[in-house]
């Protein structure tokens, strides 16, 4: 006997996979040892931007990088979010945007997981203040 799916399930449809999940619009990751994580004036994240086709498998690089703690946290954007846009961004923070030498970590274990083309930092701040377009990155490398 074939089970109906109902509307609302469709519509709202939950998935550990960004590029299926219209639950919600971020999906969250946070290393084992870091616990008082918070968006804060001195926070900043590279950002990653990537097709549907690839979100699921370049989250799941970030994730396992996250659970080794070799990152911070990260985010990225679901389906929902996603919508009428290209594709999704996967953003990585770091506590402090002005340790330039922890920002270059991570960036470097980035690279490690394949990322290589070159990145934009930005802080929170700026994204708070929605600096955007011209002037947006505070680091690209």
């Amino acid at each position: 006997m074939k089970e109906e799916i109902g509307v609302e399930e469709r519509l709202f449809r939950k998935s550990d996979k960004p590029s299926k999940d219209l639950s919600c619009n971020w999906h969250y990751k946070k290393a084992p040892s870091h616990h008082d994580i918070v968006s804060t004036d001195a926070t900043g994240k590279w950002c990653i931007f990537v097709s549907t086709t690839d979100v699921d498998e370049e989250w799941s690089k970030i994730s396992h990088a996250i659970e080794n703690d070799q990152l911070m946290c990260a985010k990225v954007s679901t389906a929902l979010r996603s919508m009428g846009h290209d594709g999704h961004v996967i953003c990585v923070y770091t506590r402090d945007w002005a340790d330039r030498r922890d920002i270059m970590r991570a960036r470097e274990v980035l690279r490690s997981l394949g990322f290589v083309k070159e990145l934009g930092y930005k802080r929170d701040t700026d994204t708070r203040n929605r600096i955007y377009g011209s002037g947006e990155w505070y680091l690209r490398a």
